[in-house]
This record gives C-alpha cells, structure tokens and sequence, in this order.
C-alpha cells in the first residue's frame, strides 16, 4: 500500500466567508462534531482539504471525532493481491483472510490520518477507547468475525477532547478477551455521537447525499426521512441506505439533534454545510432539534448578554443579572444546537392578565419565523394558566405583533392598574398591545 499524506492546498479565503463564519461560531463553539469518512473519500483528491477544513474546526474551538471507513481500501488491497473477501463494509460476515486484510488496512488509513492532522499541527490520536463484541448468528447464519460496538470508554475520548486531541477512531476493535472484529463504520459512528451527546453526526462519503431517483433530500425532519425509506426505499442509493439508517437511530436515542451527509469529494464541504445557510448536503433533523424550553439557572449569563444587546438599542428594559435570575422561572428560551438564539419572558400582571415581555431574537436569526413562535409559545402557556388577556409593550415592534401575531393596538390605560402606574412611571411610552386568550 502506498503511503498517503495530503499536501495541503492554498485556499484564499474572502473577507465575506469569514465573517459569515464567525456568526456560527457562537453556536458551535465546545460543541462535538463526530465526522466518519469513507474510505473511498479518504482515496479522492479532496481528502487534504477536507483535514484542512477540520483543522479549521478545531481552531474555533469546536470538539471534533473521527471515525473512518475502511471498504474501500479492503476491495482495492484483495484486487491487487488476489484475495477473496467475503465482505466489505463490516454489515456480512467477515472470514478470517478478510479480517486480517481489514487489520492491515486499518492500521495503515490510522497512521495517514494522523500524519495528515500534523502536517495541520492538529493534534490526534488513534485510541482503543472502543470495546467490541460479535455479532454472532442471525437468522442461522454465523457472521464469523464480524463485530459491534459492546462498550465505549466515553470517558477516555471526553478527556482527550479537553485536550484539543482529536480522537480517530478504527472500524476494527477487540473484545475483553483480545479477540479482534470488524465494526461497520456509519454504525460505529451513530454510537459515538449517541454516547458522546454530538450536537452533529456528520457522513462523508462519495456520493451526493440522500438521493431519490434524481431528486435530492436538502432537509428533512427526522419522521420524513423514515416516511421516506417505508414508501421509496429502493430508490435511495444503496451506498447512502446505510448512513441514512444509522443517522435514524442516532437522531432517535435523542441526544443528536442533526445529521449530515454529504459529498465528500466537493471541495469546502464541510465548510459550506456548516456555515452557509443553504449548505450543499442532506441535512435529517429530529423534531426536537429547535426547541422552545423553560429557562434555568444555568441559562441567566447567555439571556443576560442577549437582552443587553437589545437593551442597548433601546429595544428592550434593562434587567440585571440578579433580577433575571430571580424571575428566571418566567423565561422560555429557543436552543438549537445546545445554544440560545432567543428568549422571552411571561410575567403575572394581575387581573387575570399577563405580559409577554423580554423578546429577543439573535439578529442572525430574524426572518426565520423564530419570533413568532416564541409568541406562539407563549400564548399557549398564558392560555393553559388560565389568563384572559395577554399584553405585550413595545417602543419599535408595532407590525410585528399586529400583522404577524395577531394583538391588537390599545391605549395604554387598558393595562392592568398596578402595570399602569408602572409604565407611567418609565417615561418609554411604548405602544401598548393586547391578545385576547
């Protein structure tokens, strides 16, 4: 096998790509990435980029695992050599000579891996963090040395990680006893990203994402993807069914919010699907992955430097952190990505009334329909507490709760008296509007 070690190409990058990087990297920063790459992706020309690209990741302080494919050297290596195999991507059952072949090829992608990282001064590490078990007999059928995934030592990768060590992980791991198997890469990859919370479980590999006869799958949510594979199953492509499967289940065990798959011989692809809003790839999200959720303790810092932001464009009243935090009970908050993009506050008024108050969307995020669903969120909660009428005060938002929300313009003396005196006495003179629940 040739040694392979990507040089890494000059890439010049526009003042306008970076700066529509650095408006994701509030929301990726201390996130975990897991990245599994085919083999035959690690064989195209784009691979030197694609180290790059990850570098790149790292130097944002995002948290990256990679996991690699092995399939495609296995079929090169038994051609060359005249070897039969009795199986390729670890899903059939492994005889002896294929996974003494899959051991060696292992190894070698291991080494081409991290020699790539360093030539980036990216540091990684192939570990043995994995612990496999076999798949034994299915249906009648021994499946020999093929394996799965028994324990992981999350522990060990957490460790490395907070050292800004990327871990590289091998589709062939041992059992308790020593005894070697071969995992399947896309599987291998779903329990990581299950295990280790990843806010993205991320596929490249050598085709154009999900496919459907000639139509691609951009984004879908989670329920659709499996919609999908009940109705239109042959169409999807047979290199892509697998990936798609694994992205379920680990979309599923919920602790995942988004997968990706995407063409790995594109240049920028990574780059491209993580900091661009159209990206270029699949995109399957589960239903929870945007999320409207009761604030806690632990969210004050970020609402506080949210708010302050708006507080200095006079959108909203200046609240200090301590009295936040008092009231945090009446916060909701918007996470995606396990990071705040918006929040709004429903306070008590007296008079079988409440106020919608403290709305605040990242400006990155306006015109995506985030705002009105915080109201809508908030309506339903006044709604179930009983509460008759829910106002809301602004200075600059008038069309935004008439014509999208539904309020309506009142006088300012239609407020509960207590939220009256009160107003009179902050001299905003906002207007004044009102929902009937």
């Amino acid at each position: 096998m040739d040694k392979l070690i990507p040089e890494p190409r000059k890439v010049t990058l526009k003042a306008s790509d970076l700066r529509g990087i650095l408006e994701y990297v509030p929301l990726y920063q201390n996130q975990t990435f897991i990245i599994s790459i085919d083999g035959s992706v690690i064989a195209c020309d784009n691979f030197s980029d694609i180290i790059t690209d990850i570098a790149v990741l790292r130097s944002l302080g995002i948290n990256v695992v990679l996991v690699y494919g092995i399939g495609y050297q296995i079929q090169r290596e038994a051609a060359v050599r005249g070897v039969k195999i009795s199986d390729v991507h670890g899903t059939n059952p492994v005889d002896d000579s294929t996974l003494e072949l899959a051991k060696e090829v292992s190894a070698w992608l291991a080494q081409t891996i991290i020699d790539a990282f360093a030539t980036r001064n990216v540091n990684s590490v192939c570990t043995n963090a994995v612990r496999a078990t076999e798949v034994g007999i299915i249906s009648g059928v021994d499946y020999l040395n093929a394996g799965r995934v028994e324990k992981v030592e999350f522990s060990v990768l957490g460790n490395l990680l907070n050292m800004g060590i990327i871990p590289v992980i091998s589709p062939v791991a041992v059992n308790s006893q020593g005894r070697l198997y071969r995992i399947n890469s896309d599987s291998l990859a779903a329990d990581m990203a299950t295990g280790l919370g990843a806010s993205k479980l991320i596929y490249m590999t050598e085709t154009r994402g999900l496919m459907l006869g000639d139509e691609r799958a951009v984004a879908f949510p989670l329920d659709d993807v499996k919609r999908i594979l009940k109705e239109r199953e042959p169409l999807v492509d047979p290199r892509v069914l697998s990936k798609v499967k694994c992205a379920i289940t680990a979309l599923e065990a919920g602790r995942t919010p988004r997968a990706h798959i995407l063409d790995g011989r594109d240049f920028a692809c990574l780059l491209t699907e993580l900091f661009d809003k159209v990206g270029c790839a699949t995109m399957i999200y589960a239903d929870e992955y945007q999320k409207i959720r009761r604030a806690v303790s632990g969210d004050v810092p970020q609402i506080f430097n949210m708010t302050s932001l708006s507080v200095k464009m006079q959108n909203l009243v200046y609240r200090s952190r301590e009295e936040i935090a008092k009231n945090i009970s009446s916060y909701f908050v918007y996470e995606m990505d396990a990071s705040l993009i918006a929040v709004v506050s429903l306070q008590d008024i007296g008079d079988g009334c409440a106020e919608l108050a403290s709305l605040f969307v990242l400006p990155f995020y306006h015109g995506n329909g985030v705002g009105k669903k915080m109201v809508e969120y908030v309506k339903m909660k006044a709604r179930s507490r009983g509460f008759k009428k829910l106002y809301s005060l602004s200075t600059k938002s008038a069309p935004f709760f008439t014509n999208a929300c539904g309020f309506t313009e009142v006088l300012p003396e239609e407020l509960p008296k207590k939220r009256y005196e009160k107003y009179v006495k902050s001299r905003r003179h906002s207007k004044v509007f009102v929902f009937n629940l």
